[in-house]
């Protein structure tokens, strides 16, 4: 019954601190793909995003800097912003890191581990090169099924084999889980947990009460955003 209520107490304290914008990008082309898609950004419009956020005083920080928040209260720094890409694609190497870099950002990557080394997807070279670079390495399942909606799936293909990849490919301990589709339930929660995450990021949608560190909700950018449309965003669905 004690240790009920003081888990009780930790999830009241976890909703009740403020929300930090959780940016999710996922194709970078040139052309940026239809300007109300919000699966795709040009390399230039990202960059003014980017631009925005560094003249504005935002500061981005690692999943576990925001686990740390949420979990401990730990302080984090002014205009905090967690900045984060979906998939694999080759872009987020070639394009998405070098901008980061310009403006002083880490970003976090969660990655697919079926595309690794294909055609238009990151290498595991270079997946290494981000995490020696000091961004983050986070899981995507192995070929992004929605795990909330398939009747069975295996947590050894799916979640731990991926996670084990990861590791030896960057050497660190990956412990940061993105739902393909944002898809989770109370099911999927429980096998996230079983191999070895400490906390998952979904996409725009109620967090679980039970447990918000494995629904931290994360919101998908248009690339028809100007930086100011992208300001306005974040303070409206983050409170």
């Amino acid at each position: 019954m004690f240790t009920y209520k003081i888990l009780s107490l930790v999830m009241c304290l976890l909703f009740q601190r403020p929300q930090v914008p959780v940016l999710c990008y996922h194709n970078m082309h040139a052309s940026g793909g239809h300007p109300d898609n919000v699966l795709y950004i040009s390399p230039a419009q990202f960059s003014n995003q980017m631009q925005w956020l560094n003249k504005n005083g935002y500061h981005s920080i690692t999943p576990d800097e925001l686990y740390a928040y949420l979990h401990n209260g730990a302080t984090l720094p002014a205009k905090a912003v967690m900045i984060s890409f979906d998939d694999t694609h080759e872009e987020h190497y070639t394009v998405a890191a070098p901008i980061l870099k310009r403006y002083g950002f880490r970003g976090v990557f969660f990655i697919m581990t079926v595309s690794i080394g294909k055609p238009h997807y990151m290498t595991a070279a270079q997946i290494k090169s981000l995490s020696d670079s000091g961004h983050i390495i986070a899981c995507h399942t192995w070929d992004h099924p929605n795990l909330s909606k398939v009747s069975t799936y295996d947590t050894q293909k799916q979640l731990v084999h991926p996670k084990q990849l990861l590791e030896k490919i960057t050497g660190k301990t990956v412990s940061y889980l993105g739902y393909p589709f944002g898809g989770w339930n109370e099911q999927v929660v429980k096998d996230v947990k079983a191999a070895g995450f400490k906390a998952a990021f979904q996409l725009d949608r109620h967090s679980f009460s039970d447990d918000p560190l494995y629904s931290i909700r994360r919101i998908m950018i248009s690339g028809s955003w100007s930086g100011e449309q992208l300001e306005e965003k974040m303070k409206t669905a983050f409170h």
